[in-house]
């Protein structure tokens, strides 16, 4: 339970629409997000040795700083604030606003205003402490699971129902050939498998962790591949490739040709509860990350300030919600800019920690492993050129966000150098 809830998240409900855009047919769609379940199984079979490994507090940045040193480490705790967390704050609202257009006629501005209405919303919400995004987490966490249910459930008693899809007048035309297409695919593919790190948190504590912890990843992530595989099919099924790529709410589209106007209803603000709870665990979580940077001298100190009547880190909350709603209007709103900016900068990090286990096999020979990557050496070096093909294709599905990751990057180097002579 813990690889499925850390995997599904809210990516489902509009990422598919961005795979269809970049695939002539939906076989290759299909096969994309297969693919993406044998790189996620890939990458935690790897990560969950060095969970076992170093059971801490902290993951990939432990990870890469023990076997790469601080400055890796500090980049990863600086992109995470400037775009990988940002990011996905930002695309995520965008695919919130996206469903608002179902019920809602929405112009491009007006897509940016409940986007960026939304992130602040909810940076108030946990301004106010971390007691209500808690109880609002616990209720969008239910929708989510409810909603993708009925989806799979319904694809599966009405298929042979449906009919043809209905056609559309002007399909998003498909890349020019099948590798480029693949390769700006892969990314919003990669922006959704993420989440199997979660079992890291607790690898420490598995009985028989060699035998448990790959059981755990291998049923975990089958679970995840077949709701993913399902809900596309299902998505495919009502509304062909070309439906599906000019969809901007798949959900609930595909339930108005499943259940009629009132199912794509219930569906539609199911998705968007969900959208929201993603949207929210993202500020409630990420904004600490910046009140511990601005702890440890790393960031503006006023960052590191606790709210004295609601015990929250209102300042770092400010921080996080102003600088997604900022890359949200650099990149105009576009969910495929926005993807390609998380997925350049997290696969960076998720392909560095991946390539620790190398380094600490090295460095710490005789240290106690319960578990060990299974496949070693062949699982994680799939895994590291896997996250590298990723930020390969981010770069090729929107130049300019990740050049400016890239430019984000070498500022930190340069951030990095001046906080370490400035101690």
């Amino acid at each position: 339970m813990l690889v499925v809830g850390g995997i599904i998240g809210s990516g489902i409900f509009f990422t598919p629409s961005e795979t269809a855009k970049e695939l002539p047919t939906a076989g290759w769609v299909l096969v994309v997000w297969a693919l993406g379940g044998v790189v996620a199984f890939a990458g935690a079979l790897t990560y969950a040795e060095l969970g076992a490994l170093i059971p801490d507090a902290g993951g990939a940045y432990v990870y890469i700083r023990e076997a790469f040193g601080a400055l890796p480490a500090f980049l990863y705790g600086w992109m995470s604030l400037l775009l990988i967390a940002s990011g996905a704050i930002a695309a995520v609202a965008v695919g919130f606003a996206g469903y608002v257009g179902h019920f809602v006629a929405l112009d491009a501005g007006g897509q940016l205003g409940v986007a960026g209405t939304t992130i602040a919303g909810l940076a108030v919400v946990n301004y106010l402490g971390v007691k209500p995004g808690a109880v609002v987490q616990n209720v969008m966490t239910v929708a989510k699971i409810v909603a993708l249910g009925i989806l799979i459930l319904g694809g599966v008693f009405l298929w042979g129902r449906l009919g043809s899809p209905p056609p559309v007048a002007h399909p998003p035309a498909p890349r020019a050939t099948i590798v480029a297409g693949l390769g700006a695919a892969f990314v919003p593919v990669l922006f959704t498998i993420g989440g199997w790190q979660q079992m890291n948190m607790v690898a420490g504590e598995i009985r028989e962790p060699g035998r448990n912890i790959p059981r755990a990843l291998a049923i975990g992530i089958a679970i995840v591949v077949v709701c993913y595989l399902g809900a596309n099919a299902a998505y495919l099924r009502a509304l062909g490739r070309d439906g599906l790529a000019a969809s901007t709410a798949v959900a609930a589209d595909t339930a108005t040709r499943m259940f009629g106007a009132s199912g794509a209803t219930f569906i539609a603000l199911a998705a968007m509860v969900s959208i929201f709870g993603f949207v929210n665990v993202t500020i409630l979580a990420n904004s600490r990350i910046v009140y511990a940077m601005a702890r440890d001298g790393l960031l503006i100190e006023e960052a590191a300030r606790v709210h004295p009547r609601f015990g929250s880190p209102h300042i770092a909350i400010a921080v996080m919600a102003v600088w997604s709603i900022a890359l949200l209007l650099l990149s105009g709103g576009s969910l495929g800019t926005l993807l390609s900016g998380v997925v350049f900068a997290d696969w960076i990090f998720f392909g560095l920690g991946a390539a620790s286990v190398f380094a600490l096999r090295r460095s710490m020979p005789n240290a106690m492993r319960p578990y060990r990557a299974l496949g070693y050496p062949v699982v994680p070096a799939f895994f590291v050129v896997a996250a590298v093909a990723g930020i390969v294709s981010s770069f090729y599905k929107s130049l300019r966000m990740s050049l400016l990751g890239s430019a984000l990057l070498a500022l930190g180097v340069v951030v990095f150098v001046v906080l370490r002579r400035r101690r």
